[in-house]
């Protein structure tokens, strides 16, 4: 049998032409940055920031999400998903959920390439995160409107009242066993879901003044980024610190990225750190950067290429 392989594919289009934009495109680079500045307020916690990215005119990019299905050696097929601010694969790769500006999240069969049932309403403002359990049978979904909301994924129904948060929900981690949810708004929350129809609140919040989406690793480490440079280590259930935190950036830490064995961490900022996540010590000088700000990260699934 052949396998296939599924990618998100994020990509620039001119809304004059409607076409990808190429990297000659006069207006490439200054579009890119003010994506790049967009996703440092997002992680900031700035409400005014689209308010700071005005489309000023026709020749202005967007961002398009695109579902390509690879067979190992060449492109299998594609389809063009309407813009979404999150995305989520399920555990299986078989469904892929989006989450939209317009208040919905929609579900899609990635074999077949086409919507998984209705739209899924609930949330009354942007939808911003989206993550399923490590079981595939809830899907988290937070939004603009302060919430988090569980969504049973085969009936595609709402199973209990809102979560709420401490502001946007901008991230959304389930723990490994699948029966805690942290909710990242200003601060992260964490909420029993032992029964999913009746979800326990944490008695406190944790982990303040975030600048970048937190990781989270298989045996229940937190690790958050925050600013000057820091990296704080916690015990997730228990909400706690794990020795001092981590400094090695002179900005703040805009990006984190485990290595599947969740003994590497990189950092990320105006360059790259990889750390040894059981000595706390660095382990290679810092990689440096285009320029940019790191706001995105990932290790390939060996832990070799960060």
């Amino acid at each position: 049998m052949r396998d296939y392989y599924l990618a998100l594919v994020r990509v620039l289009l001119a809304y004059d032409t409607n076409k990808v934009a190429s990297l000659q495109h006069p207006e490439l680079f200054v579009w890119r940055d003010r994506w790049q500045r967009l996703s440092l307020l997002r992680h900031a916690q700035k409400s005014n920031a689209p308010a700071l990215l005005p489309i000023e005119h026709h020749a202005a990019l967007s961002e398009q999400v695109v579902l390509a299905v690879y067979d190992g050696a060449s492109t299998y097929s594609c389809r063009r998903l309407p813009s979404a601010w999150a995305t989520a694969f399920s555990p299986d790769g078989r469904l892929l959920a989006t989450g939209h500006g317009a208040k919905t999240v929609q579900l899609w069969d990635t074999v077949e390439q086409c919507r998984a049932g209705p739209a899924l309403f609930g949330h009354t403002d942007q939808v911003m995160s989206v993550a399923f359990s490590p079981d595939g049978r809830l899907l988290a979904t937070g939004s603009r409107d302060g919430t988090a909301r569980l969504w049973d994924v085969d009936s595609r129904t709402l199973i209990t009242e809102p979560l709420d948060s401490a502001g946007f929900v901008e991230h959304l981690l389930f723990a490994p066993d699948g029966q805690s949810l942290y909710i990242q708004g200003r601060t992260i929350r964490r909420w029993d879901i032992i029964d999913p129809r009746q979800p326990q609140k944490g008695q406190r919040h944790f982990a303040n003044n975030l600048t970048s989406a937190p990781v989270l690793s298989t045996d229940g480490l937190l690790i958050t980024g925050h600013a000057r440079g820091v990296a704080q280590l916690w015990e997730a259930q228990e909400q706690t610190r794990i020795d001092a935190p981590l400094r090695g950036h002179e900005s703040d830490v805009t990006a984190l990225a485990l290595a599947p064995s969740g003994d590497v961490l990189a950092t990320g900022s105006d360059d790259v750190q990889l750390w040894d996540v059981r000595t706390r010590q660095m382990i290679h000088e810092p990689l440096k950067s285009s320029g940019d700000m790191v706001t995105e990260m990932a290790f390939s699934p060996d832990g070799r290429i960060s």
